[in-house]
């Protein structure tokens, strides 16, 4: 019988850190590391046999939908003599420990232990084929735990950094609240249409938020959805004159989804510029606002050709973002 000990389980449980109980909370240091960055302490027997494998897969998966090939986490991996004097503080943690005496294996999960915001995820078993037979049973546990981190953080800093004008106008013009952090500025603003960028040096996040009337079931099919996204996307310019933004239909997936108790269409794929050579991934969300008559869509995209950056990490920062979406729809 495994045992599996969630402690201050990241999404799942609420942790107290001492309020109400008459203690001050202890202080942690700011957790360290880039996004989608994991520690893992790991032995050379460990790490180099088939249970790092496994994890090498599992970590390790590729990205999808984004122009050049990336790992679903970027790992660094540490000897345990070397943990405490060089990584304690990373913002995501997972130790590997065999030990002879441990009775059944367990996966132990735990929040701040050496910095906040941090997720520690600990795996014990007695042998090899213990801890294999563990993370094969439990990866789906600790992709989610380490997505729910990154997920959370983002949240975190959206909600305390996003200007009050910008959230002003979202709420006035959509009747939606949603955070997107600092840096964003209003790029067009028309007819049920808003388009928000973040402009880096070498690249670029953009969020469009657009809405048109309900017409039936067929709305949140894939062929109504991309003709929907290229008639508001085509509002964006590129760099040449009479160049816009459209989408490429050959890569393009489709799913629905739950998030935050709303059923959302989930479009992902890659956009283009008509009349110019640019491109990238995006994530388009769709939801249908019954009482309104109308859907609403939030669409995210990234523009990142240096091969130095993660589109991951940019992609994930904005879907990240429609976690924070909440209106009386």
């Amino acid at each position: 019988m495994k045992r599996i000990v969630f402690v201050c389980l990241l999404a799942l449980v609420a942790c107290g850190g001492g309020a109400g109980n008459g203690k001050r909370p202890e202080y942690k240091p700011n957790a360290q590391g880039a996004a989608y960055e994991l520690v893992v302490v790991a032995d050379h027997k460990e790490w180099d046999g088939p249970v790092g494998d496994t994890l090498r897969a599992m970590l390790g998966a590729r990205f999808p939908m984004v122009n050049r090939e990336e790992p679903m986490f970027t790992v660094l991996r540490v000897l345990p003599e070397g943990f405490k004097r060089l990584v304690p503080r990373h913002r995501n943690i997972l130790i590997l420990k065999t030990n002879t005496a441990a009775v059944e294996p367990t996966l132990e999960m735990v929040n701040d232990i050496y910095a906040a915001p941090q997720v520690v995820i600990t795996v014990t078993a007695s042998d090899e084929a213990s801890m294999l037979n563990l993370l094969g049973e439990r990866a789906n546990d600790i992709m989610l735990v380490l997505e729910n981190a990154e997920q959370q953080r983002d949240v975190a800093d959206a909600k305390s950094h996003t200007p009050p004008a910008i959230t002003e106008l979202v709420r006035s013009k959509f009747g939606i609240e949603m955070s997107m952090g600092p840096g964003y500025m209003v790029r067009n603003d028309a007819d049920n249409f808003l388009w928000l960028s973040y402009e880096l040096p070498t690249a670029s996040q953009g969020i469009v938020i657009y809405s048109y009337p309900f017409e039936g079931s067929t709305d949140l099919q894939k062929e109504s959805l991309l003709r929907r996204r290229n008639q508001f996307v085509g509002l964006i310019p590129g760099e040449n004159p009479g160049s816009h933004m459209s989408t490429n239909a050959d890569y393009t997936e489709l799913t629905y989804k739950k998030i935050n108790d709303r059923q959302w269409a989930e479009m992902r794929g890659f956009w283009d510029v008509e009349g110019d050579f640019m491109g990238g991934p995006y994530t388009n969300y769709s939801t249908l606002d019954a009482d309104n008559g109308r859907i609403i869509s939030i669409d995210f995209y990234v523009y990142s050709p240096d091969p130095r950056l993660s589109q991951r990490n940019y992609v994930k920062q904005l879907e990240h973002y429609l976690y924070t979406f909440s209106a009386k729809l």
